[in-house]
This record gives structure tokens, sequence and C-alpha cells, in this order.
């Protein structure tokens, strides 16, 4: 089994951050963009949650709500 300083050298070491306010359509049109499965959630530089597809799968859809 490899390292995962293995995996992110080969995938790259760009992160992409969004802060609290952004809206979820927002987030799922920059995962999109940037073809990743997950936001680091930011706030004043600090983490402060992880926004990922299965989130939204789970807890919007499947829940009946609308981004």
């Amino acid at each position: 089994m490899g390292k995962v300083s293995n995996i992110l050298s080969a995938k790259g070491n760009f992160i992409i951050a969004v802060n609290p306010d952004t809206t979820i359509f927002r987030g799922l049109e920059l995962m999109s963009e940037k073809n990743v499965n997950a936001l680091l959630i930011m706030e004043e530089g600090e983490l402060v949650g992880i926004f990922t597809e299965k989130d939204y799968a789970r807890k919007v859809v499947l829940k009946g709500k609308t981004s």
C-alpha cells in the first residue's frame, strides 16, 4: 500500500476552500469546475469543516431539500 504523501504528490497540492457563507449551489459548481469531490470550509484562516458530494446527496437530496 502506498503512502499518503505519494498520492498527494501525484494529485498535486492545491486545495479548494470556501467560507461558511458560500451557498451549497456555489460549492457544487466549484467542485464541478475543479473536478474535486470535497471543499474545505475555512473561516479566518482556520478549518471549520468539510463539504463533500456525499454530504449533498445524503443531507440535501435524500431529505427532499433543495440547494
